[in-house]
């Protein structure tokens, strides 16, 4: 026996287009029923004996008979100050204001909005929380900035995007050692669900970017949260930032790196669930290092390095 699957799917599809529109046909019926119960009651009597000789009335001829009622009818209509309001929803946020309601701005921006003038206005809050396992963008900022991995994963010059340079080396050594799984894809999917956005063409192609990721300044992430799938909306490659165009006009700062990011970088060499010192804005850098730290090299340098 032979079916015809492709005739059972159209009869599908067919099937529901027909619920539609008899669904809209029946709202339409039920519409014109009520406006014309509503004509008849408006009606003066010599306009309602006209209609009872003559046969239903235009909607036109009814306006003209509805001479009593018209104060009433009005009164009926909605306006703006009977229509009720739908509640205002609450503010949003600063990653609310990137992906939910993006404004397009003349090229090269596009959707992109420069926060390299921005400086840290809370900064008594730290990017993670003391005992606390470092987020995400706290572990990106802290692997771009290690010296021993540059050849691996690093920063674009203009400082706005970052690119993987040997994805083989990135998922077999850098993965398990900070992450809590081995997978590229994995990987791919964690960056995606913090909203960072993968450039498709010109000279950053492939590369990730997040408008508050930018190079020397980790106190951006703390504006940062993972965006709600309803909030994420695909970008036309065409509408890309040009971010060589951008950082001409708005360079991002070579700052010195901070303090906490070192300790993030000591503490994720620790493995992938390490968690912040409880006191390593006031502890000593050096007693905050493991055993085998990569980083006693640099030790000289982060002493130097105020604890505010």
């Amino acid at each position: 026996m032979c079916f015809n699957l492709g005739r059972t799917e159209r009869t599908i599809d067919e099937k529901e287009a027909a619920g539609i529109v008899a669904s809209l046909q029946s709202n339409t019926s039920i519409a014109t029923k009520r406006e014309r119960e509503h004509c008849d009651r408006s009606l003066s009597p010599v306009t309602k004996h006209a209609k009872s000789n003559y046969g239903s009335l235009a909607p036109s001829q009814c306006q003209l008979g509805h001479d009593d009622n018209v104060d009433k009818y009005d009164e009926e209509k909605p306006t703006a100050t009977n229509i009720s309001k739908k509640p205002a929803g609450p503010p949003l946020d600063a990653t609310g204001l990137i992906f939910t309601n993006p404004e397009l701005k003349p090229a090269p921006f596009f959707y992109y909005s420069d926060h390299s003038l921005e400086q840290d206005d809370d900064p008594l809050t730290p990017v993670t929380a003391a005992g606390r396992i470092p987020t995400f963008p706290a572990k990106m900022h802290a692997i771009l900035t290690n010296p021993a991995l540059q050849d691996v994963v690093a920063w674009a010059p203009h400082g706005r995007s970052w690119r993987i340079l040997k994805p083989r080396d990135f998922e077999v050594n850098v993965l398990p050692r900070y992450f809590e799984h081995s997978k590229f894809s994995s990987f791919v999917r964690q960056a995606n669900g913090w909203g960072f956005r993968r450039l498709a063409q010109g000279r950053d192609r492939n590369a990730y970017y997040h408008e508050y990721f930018l190079r020397s300044m980790p106190w951006l992430c703390k504006k940062m949260r993972r965006p709600k799938v309803a909030e994420k909306k695909a970008i036309d490659p065409d509408m890309e930032p040009d971010f060589d165009a951008i950082s001409a006009v708005f360079p991002v700062p070579s700052n010195p790196i901070t303090r906490e990011i070192l300790i993030v970088q000591q503490t994720i060499e620790k493995g992938p669930r390490a968690r912040m010192p409880v006191h390593w804005a006031t502890d000593p850098l050096e007693s905050l290092a493991p055993p085998s730290a990569p980083f006693a090299s640099m030790n000289n340098v982060m002493a130097s390095i105020p604890a505010g």
